[in-house]
């Protein structure tokens, strides 16, 4: 063989490793993901890494059936990377016709090789059905990406019409030794093209895998906090309805008894009903807090309103609210996050700023509702600070984040040593999805 032809055979060789390569690529992702487009551009990986091979024999002995069965095997190439587009862009189904032109390459081929002489006839209709079946290739890629963010989409798209543009070339140039071996090469920047096309749509994949996975977590985030809140309500009617009525009822009992025994136990009796009082108040508390009123009767201003009115009358330091005269509505699991993110944040101050100003401030625009609670307190280091809290079991940030995030709210926290700490939540409005 002369150096030419070696030539020309190493850069079938390269071609046909880097075939091998894809199908193997291509088989494994659709081991991992189990998508049939993806074993489909194995198939046609495959049959093209066997055009190659049959070219590599037909270099070697100069057998016509090795010619025929790369004009075949390209033939079937073709049509398999169509049929690859057409499972991915519109999930088709395999038609009885569909066989005419799978029989088209080995009837044509047979017929071109063997019967006719002249080069161009023989050639033409071989290479019009390439080049026809990879520019549809194309076509049917950038009709997805037309209807689909898909970069994937986008690179196999050009990646086809290229190559089928380039399929036209054939009778003209590489059959007379032209594009040697620099034909090769620009076939496996194609094969390159189309592989890189397969890997972003891998990306998309995970991309999609991913936000499923996030709308499964924000659907359950939020179906666990409803239902935290629906015990709260349980539990919140029962100690008011059935426990606060047994003290109550058993109030008036001890008041009968005192007014029938000596006065040596009448103190004790009065004292009995003092503890009751005392039980009373707790449970109206406790109920309060489980589920306040307010935030079923009158809506989420009046009810952040006296949660900070309570808050500041049971200490010195200054305690402001800061609000439009109404805000615009968001949704009931939206009201919840916010007002016990304000309950658990006043909670917090009591704890650990005990004499510090605190400013509450509501505010909203076009898209949001914004709650700022800003205190003067000792501060921490926010970024050290909240990781060492929720180690230590104090996990009342992180319950905030859950409840704002379960409602696609953002939550977030500045704070520093000696300058206070600033919790700014945003929660969407109110649309027609939300309940």
């Amino acid at each position: 063989m002369n150096p030419a032809g070696l030539i020309e055979l190493d850069a079938a060789i390269l071609q046909a490793a880097i075939t091998v390569l894809a199908s193997g690529l291509c088989f494994s992702l659709y081991v991992r993901f189990e998508q049939p487009y993806f074993a489909w551009f194995g198939v046609a990986w495959t049959m093209y890494a066997a055009r190659l091979g049959a070219i590599l024999a037909f270099m070697v002995q100069r057998d016509l059936q090795w010619l025929y069965w790369h004009q075949v095997f390209s033939g079937e190439t073709a049509i398999a990377l169509l049929w690859t587009a057409l499972v991915f862009a519109r999930a088709a189904r395999w038609r009885h016709v569909y066989w005419l032109a799978v029989l088209f390459p080995p009837l044509w081929s047979y017929f071109a090789i063997y019967r006719l002489d002249n080069f161009l006839l023989a050639a033409g209709p071989a290479v019009l059905f390439l080049s026809v079946s990879s520019i549809a290739t194309g076509v049917m890629f950038l009709r997805y990406r037309l209807a689909n963010p898909s970069s994937g989409a986008s690179m196999l798209s050009v990646t086809f019409l290229l190559w089928g543009l380039h399929h036209l070339d054939y009778p003209l140039l590489r059959a007379r030794g032209a594009w040697s071996p620099w034909g090769y090469y620009l076939d496996i920047l194609f094969v390159l093209g189309a592989c890189g096309g397969i890997l972003l749509l891998v990306n998309h994949e995970l991309a999609d895998g991913l936000r499923l996975r996030t709308a499964e977590l924000e659907h359950l985030s939020r179906r666990m906090v409803r239902q935290h809140e629906e015990e709260r309500r349980r539990l919140s009617l029962a100690l008011h309805d059935e426990t606060a009525q047994v003290f109550a009822a058993l109030k008036l009992q001890l008041g009968a008894i005192g007014e029938h025994v000596d006065a040596s136990l009448r103190n004790q009796v009065a004292q009995a009903i003092t503890l009751v009082d005392t039980g009373l108040t707790q449970i109206r508390e406790v109920t309060h807090d489980l589920r306040p009123s307010l935030l079923d009767d009158l809506g989420l201003l009046p009810a952040l309103r006296s949660l900070v009115g309570e808050f500041s009358s049971r200490r010195d330091a200054p305690t402001t609210f800061d609000a439009p005269d109404s805000l615009p509505v968001v949704s009931d699991d939206a009201e919840v996050a916010l007002f016990r993110a304000l309950q658990e944040s006043l909670s917090n101050v009591g704890r650990h700023a005990k004499g510090a100003p605190v400013r509450v401030v509501a505010r909203a625009d076009a898209t949001h509702v914004r709650l700022t609670i800003s205190d003067d307190g000792p501060g921490f280091d926010a970024a050290r600070g909240v990781e060492k809290f929720e180690f230590a079991g104090r996990l009342g940030l992180a319950g905030m984040r859950e409840r704002i995030a379960a409602v696609r709210g953002d939550l977030r926290l500045r704070s520093t040593p000696g300058a206070g700490v600033t919790i700014e939540i945003d929660v969407p409005l109110a649309d027609e999805g939300d309940a």
